[in-house]
């Protein structure tokens, strides 16, 4: 007869469930934090008068609920932001240079670093005054240093939201740290670095030794710097170390966990640190006050992520349980993680490290012991033999089968927690997983021991450091062979759509929002085609995202409308990503490099590429079909943009002509050469340097709606407001990009839909 053995109890995981809803509640319902105080302070009383456990929660509930309330509404930076609301203001700043400067990826002619200022005040029409808000600085002089007290001159306005589906929306970002404007300077003259070392000294010390482990890590790895920015992000998570191809391997494999400083560095730090005090002969107390400052000394110099973060809080609570003789359980550890997390920032909640995180240990914890019980049988002697008896083959089939099971108990279990999150976030679907974690963990595991004895090899021995790195370079590349194997296996990965309850239409297009680029993307019964790619910049940023997230895996079609790199930048990087099965060229040749490159590496390659001209049909799916317009073979031009292709969409009885930079001439041309130029809806571009979207060619082409890009840069706003009144006149609505950013264009059989990606401008036409 067995007794009956009570489940431990463990409250901090109903106090944590209760500060979740709390947050989410106040999230949702913006409640003014004195009337979240009031009913705070009502469960409290109602605490005190019936204590119980599911008081506790509830009250809990309500604490989160009244820290959430005042962390979204009492936003320092929130008064700035409202004085910005109209138009952007000139302003001086006072402040603190509040993170490490990062100097911009890409060219740009004014601005040498951007980072983050806490204020200490600020001068808005000739009127000072105090300020502790945040703000995002684009700075032109020399760059500064972290704790540099700063004063700088410059142009302030809200941070912009996200202009096209599937941009990272890094304004709701930024917002939830507390950043609602920004600040760009022009001339090293406006920015002025009055002192230094005013930051706080143990965030200071974190970056100084951030600084010292990159180069230690880097030592004999000099002329390797992908594989040394490798390992540096693997043990300190620094992910902008990697090249943007390298992170994609990672993600198309399941691995890119392996980036984030999670249990698997913090549990290894502590391990070894414990590990070498005992064979120091450091007793247990004294060697567990010591790993535990130095557990959370490597939080702070990796960043605090929330990862990191979670793994600390538990590892330390482990630790402190073993010094008062407690058995630490698990999923009150988890929760008091979560707690300590959510104490200190409320947002922390909508960050997808956070969700990922806390749900990826929960679902190991829960299911890898399951897991491994139903594999453990398989290659264990017979269960009736005493482990006495076994021979040398069956105890070594035993440890083997043992440490399998325990494995792909964990493997599974990772891999089926992550699942949601690498769907819902990445739409990528990855069985080759399970086959590269299992792979991968382990050599992961060898890169941060070997970090780790770099480190502590350093100070002592550098040429002891060299060869460590030397031996880490080896295991990196390796690592880096197996998830090239893995991202090769047929069917390893593949990027899905979210699932909508909604019929698909005939014809959908969308028209991003690329400033003075430009680009489309045409679905039809299935068919993905993009005309233009946009800049290298805009391809990476705002098409390839989007790509994904409509589970674009390969183009059937890429249209090439002229060579403005502002339109073709990203051409070479999307015919890798996306290898396109026709390629669509003009006839005309131009000066543009980009295309010349881009012709180079058709010739190499077997994608196969029409030149077109007028009079030519495309058949994208038996519903829809492009006619090019223009241009002839032989008219002799001399822009970029007088050479455009221009085609006109046919999808059962709905006409789009897309006239792409096309100018004055163009538009004149066809307004002597072609007959029917009718349409529904016209899409243009801005011409360099000429007319675009006259009257005439207008009311010849009899559009119900226009969609037009941004005006060039430096032209007057004036120009293209003139123009939108006039086209507004001839009943003719006009989608500016400007105003809405991309636009989405739905066609059906009984007409067609435009909606602006921002705002609420709508639009619905019959067929004609």
């Amino acid at each position: 007869m067995s007794m009956w053995n009570p489940r431990p109890r463990q409250p901090l995981v109903g106090l944590a469930l209760g500060a979740v809803l709390g947050i989410f509640g106040a999230d949702y319902w913006h409640v003014n934090p004195l009337w979240s105080g009031a009913i705070l302070v009502c469960g409290l009383l109602g605490l005190l008068f019936r204590p119980s456990t599911a008081a506790c929660s509830i009250f809990c509930t309500g604490v989160f609920f009244f820290l959430h309330s005042l962390t979204i509404q009492e936003v320092p930076g929130r008064a700035l932001a409202q004085a910005l609301v109209d138009r952007p203001r000139v302003i001086q700043a006072q402040g603190i240079v509040w993170n490490e400067p990062e100097v911009p990826t890409f060219w740009s002619r004014h601005i040498t670093a951007r980072f983050r200022l806490r204020l200490e005040s600020i001068r808005l029409d000739d009127h000072s005054s105090a300020s502790s808000g945040l703000i995002d600085v684009a700075w032109a002089g020399p760059v500064p240093a972290y704790g540099d007290r700063v004063i700088l001159t410059g142009s302030a306005s809200n941070l912009p939201p996200a202009r096209n589906p599937g941009q990272f929306n890094a304004q709701s970002y930024a917002n939830r740290q507390g950043v609602w404007s920004e600040v760009q300077s022009s001339f090293a003259t406006d920015c002025q670095i009055v002192s230094h070392h005013n930051g706080n000294p143990a965030q200071a010390l974190a970056y100084r030794s951030a600084h010292w482990i990159q180069s230690q890590l880097a030592l004999g790895l000099e002329d390797q710097p992908e594989i040394s920015g490798l390992i540096t992000s693997m043990i300190l998570g620094l992910r902008g170390e990697s090249p943007p191809e390298m992170k994609a391997l990672f993600q198309r494999t399941g691995t890119m966990h392996l980036f984030a400083v999670s249990g698997l560095n913090v549990a290894m730090l502590a391990a070894i640190t414990l590990f070498l005090l005992r064979r120091l002969r450091i007793g247990r107390v004294p060697s567990i006050l010591i790993t535990l400052p130095l557990l959370a000394s490597y939080a702070l110099v990796t960043g605090l992520t929330a990862s990191c973060l979670r793994a600390t809080v538990m590892c330390s609570l482990v630790l402190v349980a073993y010094l008062v003789d407690r058995r630490p359980l698990v999923f009150n550890s988890l929760g008091a993680a979560a707690l300590a997390i959510l104490v200190w920032d409320t947002n922390q909640l909508f960050s997808p490290g956070f969700q990922f995180s806390f749900v990826l240990v929960l679902t190991i914890v829960w299911l890898s012991g399951k897991i491994s019980r139903r594999l453990a049988p398989i290659g264990q002697p017979d269960p009736f033999l005493p482990r006495s008896l076994w021979s040398w083959q069956e105890r070594a089939g035993s440890f083997l089968s043992e440490s399998l099971a325990n494995t792909l108990g964990v493997t599974l279990s990772a891999w089926a927690g992550s699942f949601l999150f690498t769907i819902g976030y990445f739409h990528l679907f990855s069985p080759s997983a399970l086959l590269a974690n299992l792979l991968a963990v382990p050599l992961a595991f060898a890169i941060l021991v070997l970090g780790v004895a770099s480190l502590l090899t350093a100070p002592l021995w550098s040429f002891g450091a060299v060869l460590c790195n030397n031996a880490n370079w080896l295991c990196a590349k390796i690592l880096l062979l197996i998830l090239q194997i893995c991202s090769l296996i047929p069917g390893g990965w593949i990027y899905l759509e979210t699932p909508s309850l909604h019929p698909s239409p005939i014809c959908e297009f969308t028209v991003f929002d690329l400033a003075q680029g430009g680009a489309t993307h045409l679905r039809s019964e299935g068919e993905d085609w993009l005309f233009d790619c946009g800049s290298l910049q805009n391809y990476q940023h705002i098409l390839l995202p989007y790509l994904r997230t409509r589970g674009v895996n390969q183009l059937d079609g890429f249209l090439i409308t002229h060579g403005d790199a502002k339109h073709l930048g990203g051409a070479l990087a999307l015919l890798a990503d996306f290898q396109p099965r026709s390629i669509v060229d003009s006839v005309l040749r131009d000066r543009s490099t980009t295309r010349r490159e881009i012709h180079a590496t058709l010739a190499k390659i077997p994608q196969g590429k029409g030149l077109y001209r007028r009079g030519d049909t495309i058949f994208i799916s038996p519903q829809s079909t492009l006619r090019v317009l223009y241009p002839p073979a032989g008219i002799q031009r001399g822009s970029a943009d007088d050479k455009a292709l221009v085609v006109q969409l046919s999808v059962k009885g709905t006409r789009v002509l897309f006239l792409s930079d096309s100018g004055f001439r163009t538009e004149q041309w066809l307004l002597e050469n072609e007959a029917d130029l009718r349409c529904d809806l016209l899409v243009k571009g801005q011409h360099a340097k000429d007319l675009s979207g006259t009257l005439d060619f207008i009311a010849r082409a009899q559009p119900a709606a226009v969609i037009c890009s941004q005006a060039n840069f430096g032209e007057p706003p004036e120009i293209l407001a003139a123009w939108e009144e006039s086209v507004r006149k001839l009943g003719i609505e006009v989608f500016r990009q400007d105003r809405g950013g991309a636009v989405e264009v739905k066609i059906n059989q009984d007409g067609f839909t435009v909606e602006t990606f921002l705002g609420d401008q709508h639009f619905r036409s019959r067929a004609r």
